[in-house]
């Protein structure tokens, strides 16, 4: 029991400094800055920063992964209404980071941009989606009886999603929320229209 406890809290541990070392490079920049600078930014030595991490590129997958558990955890704390369709409850799951992003738009951008504009944190962000894919699809079994079904929504949400941050990086006159509901509803739209070709064509 006492090891399960101290591994909690170092998970726990690890992915706090994660996101505030995930910071200083968005703000620096990842190149502009040392491991040790980051370290000391966030207030650890060197060494206890290579305890948690291997380089720089960990500590901001790290932060990337953390990210990324809110939204399937999220889903799983869902209540789900008859009427709502799946594409509806897996955009109802990307809300806390809408928010976020309503809060503090400067920063959540800084963190994007950091990431699409550093091709191995770009690919590492690529992998992550591919995990949270699974998790989100896990997730949402629960009101999918279908697991293609529930696969294919996930994938779909998390393209709409991440298309709706670069966007949101182009267009910093609009509002995430805005466009990440518009893409949300073109999907919507589409959906409706083959299901309504397919009634039809009976």
């Amino acid at each position: 029991m006492g090891s399960v406890v101290r591994d909690r809290v170092r998970e726990k541990m690890k992915t706090e400094l994660a996101q505030q070392v995930y910071t200083v490079f968005a703000e620096r920049g990842l190149e502009n800055v040392t491991a040790q600078q980051a370290a000391q930014a966030v207030g650890i030595s060197r060494a206890t920063f290579f305890r948690y991490f291997s380089s720089k590129e960990d500590a901001v997958v790290t932060a990337l992964l953390s990210m990324n558990m809110h939204f399937s955890q999220m889903l799983e704390s869902m209540s789900s209404n008859p009427s709502e369709s799946l594409l509806e409850l897996l955009r109802r799951s990307f809300e806390p980071t809408v928010v976020a992003a309503e809060q503090d738009p400067t920063v959540m951008r800084s963190h994007i941009e950091l990431v699409w504009s550093t091709p191995a944190l770009r690919a590492s962000w690529q992998e992550s989606r591919r995990e949270q894919q699974v998790a989100l699809a896990q997730a949402l079994s629960v009101f999918c009886a279908n697991p293609r079904l529930a696969e294919t929504s996930a994938l779909l949400a998390l393209t709409l999603y991440d298309h709706a941050l670069v966007r949101w990086i182009e267009s910093p006159k609009q509002s995430l929320r805005e466009i990440l509901d518009e893409a949300f509803d073109f999907a919507s739209m589409i959906d409706n229209k083959w299901t309504s070709e397919a009634r039809n064509s009976r």
